[in-house]
């Protein structure tokens, strides 16, 4: 099975789009100024448990208003077997319609990335390659659903799936766990229920996959991360870092994408 830092990298960036062996989480550690009591809770029933997300939900969603349209402005640290890179990214969002990502270095286009429900597609410049479709390759990597609102929730550091329609599991007092086929997400929230980190390993498989937000900031009272980091444990461990500098609410955005001529088709 591929991996989920292919999915990752993809979505986000296409910095390391060239790698292809089998990944699948990572482990983060835990801001403890941040995170709360690790203390187990105990749910006495499927009800109490549902209560107990349910709250933790509508804290969590309540911490985020609403927006149309986000520009931001990040630094990118990669770090892997290929080396160690440090491009940047402008991220643009029209909320719930698309995503378009140009990562840059010394103003030297790199890649494109461009995201909407229906479409998944991206474009490196030195590689000269492309991938241009749906979301199904996901699918078949992971064996699970992974969509667009998936991606615009990571990069806004909401829970990756929904928290009132997935059937989570309160742990311990700030974790919340989801069983999705071979996989395991686990949720730890900080003291504001915001995401502190989400782990997901797989079964029968030591790789990790860790997506840590150490912290956040208000930005024309738009709550976001200010900084995300992905590590993924595997064979050859990859780190990357992304610091949002600058962030722009309800800009009016420019999403102009087209893979250049002579681009080679690749298959992930």
């Amino acid at each position: 099975m591929k991996q989920l830092f292919v999915i990752v990298t993809i979505t986000l960036f296409a910095v390391s789009c060239k790698s292809s062996k089998k990944n699948n989480d990572a482990v983060f550690e835990k801001n403890s100024e941040n995170i709360l009591s690790n203390e187990s809770v105990k749910t006495k029933s499927t009800a109490e448990n549902q209560r107990a997300v349910q709250e933790i939900a509508a804290a969590h969603y309540g911490l985020f208003n609403d927006f149309n349209t986000l520009k931001i402005n990040a630094n990118v640290d990669y770090t892997g077997q290929e080396g160690s890179y440090s491009p940047s990214a402008d991220i643009q969002i029209e909320k719930n319609k698309r995503i378009l990502i140009a990562v840059k270095a010394l103003g030297i286009p790199l890649a494109k990335v461009y995201l909407t429900p229906e479409r998944a597609t991206y474009y490196e410049v030195l590689g000269g390659t492309y991938y241009d479709g749906d979301y199904q390759f996901i699918k078949d990597f992971l064996g699970t659903e992974v969509t667009y609102e998936n991606v615009e929730n990571l990069l806004l550091g909401k829970a990756f799936y929904d928290l009132n329609t997935n059937d989570y599991i309160k742990t311990r007092n700030n974790e919340l766990e989801l069983k999705l086929n071979q996989f395991l997400m686990r949720l730890v929230m900080g003291g504001k229920n915001q995401i502190a980190s989400t782990e997901v390993t797989q079964d029968k498989s030591a790789d990790k996959l860790v997506i840590q937000y150490p912290s956040y900031q208000s930005s024309e009272n738009i709550y976001l991360p200010k900084e995300i980091n992905i590590h993924a444990m595997q064979k050859n461990d990859v780190q990357i870092k992304i610091d949002y500098r600058r962030v722009s609410v309800n800009p009016s955005l420019d999403f102009r994408y087209k893979i250049p001529n002579n681009s080679k088709p690749i298959k992930i």
